[in-house]
């Protein structure tokens, strides 16, 4: 076929597109589904395809490096916030003699308390290259607040001996991710109903009993050093507002206006979520633009909580801080929280924990927030501390030295996992 021919059938086979007539065809409505979801997912295999090969490559460039990561106790720590659940931990291991490294997914300027001595620190990076790297450590135990070990990003190092969860506040297995502790080898559990809910996950997954250990809430202890460093709350009546952030929080569902409403009768502190000012940032303005109350922006909620006499917030974590710390009362605007997709969906039931501890975390229901300072009012006057107490003694293991028993705890694991190698 000669070279002009080809050209010819070039120019008549554009023509035929540039001019195409419309097509008498039909596809039915199942066919374009079946086309859609054929052609979908073959988008998203390549996605998936391309990003898994960069991570594995990720993963063979630390493999090939492991001689670097060796240490005996190695303590992960993903976020800046968690710091505060480790540092009693780690001056107690200080204490016994034992010499952890402690990994920060960031970096520790001037501005972050000194590490004790003979703790080492390394800054890896952030995210999926930052567990890529603790993917391949070796270790005789890593511990570590993150959950979902081995079901996503974060996977076992075949190096490391044991692996163990430290719990940074009280909580439950309702309202965490699926397999959230299941592949642990160990957990620190922050109180009975945690250590309830993972024994009955396991019954119903027929998964061998992991060790529970009853440890509590190392991080109570910097909060009560910071209680007593600040001192009493004021003697005039005052309310902190320290909702959570997203579609369930409570300048979400209510806006701002209430702020103004709350403080004819009471001194507001307002202390908006961080999250808010990096996924809300609207929202986040509206809130330090409020007029007549104070806005607290500190890195900690400790002087704010110091001052308030009573808490106002939805599902934030601070209310048992809040609660437990100062021994004062809470009122949260009682939301549904939707456990779909969560291990509450497997638990079934409602939150054990909201239950024991509605006498002074009282819910009231989001159509009474036009009377909340009404609410608030009654909640102050029947506020039971010894009631209070009472309950936090059931609630939470070794209130207030928990980091010295995490040690201990941590200890004995570590010189299981050096008998085990010397017998082997």
């Amino acid at each position: 076929m000669t070279r002009s021919t080809w050209t010819c059938r070039a120019a008549v086979g554009l023509g035929l597109l540039l001019h195409a007539a419309t097509a008498a065809a039909y596809i039915d409505p199942g066919t374009g589904s079946a086309l859609f979801y054929v052609v979908s997912g073959i988008v998203v295999s390549i996605y998936f395809g391309v990003r898994g090969l960069y991570y594995r490559v990720v993963e063979a460039i630390f493999r090939v490096r492991y001689k670097d990561q060796r240490c005996e106790l190695a303590i992960h720590c993903e976020d800046p916030r968690y710091e505060i659940t480790f540092l009693p931990v780690l001056k107690a291991l200080v204490e016994r003699g034992i010499e952890p490294t402690f990994f920060t997914m960031y970096e520790r300027d001037a501005s972050y308390e000194p590490l004790p001595a003979k703790v080492t620190h390394r800054s890896i990076a952030p995210g999926m290259v930052g567990y890529a790297y603790l993917n391949n450590i070796e270790a005789d135990l890593l511990v570590t607040t993150t959950p979902q070990l081995d079901v996503m990003t974060f996977r076992r190092s075949a190096r490391v001996k044991h692996y163990a969860i430290l719990q940074h506040a009280l909580g439950e297995s309702r309202y965490v991710r699926p397999y959230a502790y299941d592949y642990y080898d160990s957990v620190l559990c922050c109180g009975e109903i945690i250590k309830a809910n993972i024994r009955r996950i396991e019954a119903i997954r027929g998964l061998p009993q992991k060790a529970l250990y009853e440890t509590g809430i190392p991080h109570y202890e910097e909060l009560l050093k910071s209680r007593r460093e600040i001192g009493a709350a004021s003697s005039k009546p005052v309310v902190l507002v320290a909702p959570s952030w997203g579609p369930f929080s409570m300048f979400e569902s209510f806006g701002v206006d209430f702020l103004a409403s709350l403080a004819r009768d009471y001194q507001v502190i307002v202390r908006p979520h961080p999250q808010m000012k990096v996924s809300q940032p609207e929202l986040y303005a509206r809130v330090l633009a409020s007029s007549g109350v104070t806005v607290d922006t500190q890195r900690t909620p400790a002087d704010a909580m110091s001052r308030a006499h009573v808490l106002l917030s939805d599902i934030s974590g601070i209310t048992h801080e809040f609660a437990f710390i100062y021994e004062r009362p809470v009122v949260i605007i009682d939301q549904k929280r939707i456990a779909g997709g969560l291990e509450g969906d497997l638990l079934g039931g409602d939150s054990e924990l909201k239950e024991r501890c509605r006498e002074f975390i009282v819910p009231v229901p989001p159509e009474e927030m036009p009377n909340i300072a009404t609410h608030i009012g009654r909640t102050l006057a029947s506020h039971s501390a010894a009631r209070l107490t009472e309950v936090r003694s059931q609630l939470i293991y070794n209130f207030g030295r928990a980091g010295e028993v995490a040690a201990g705890q941590l200890a004995d694991i570590l010189a299981r996992q050096r008998s085990t190698a010397g017998a082997v």
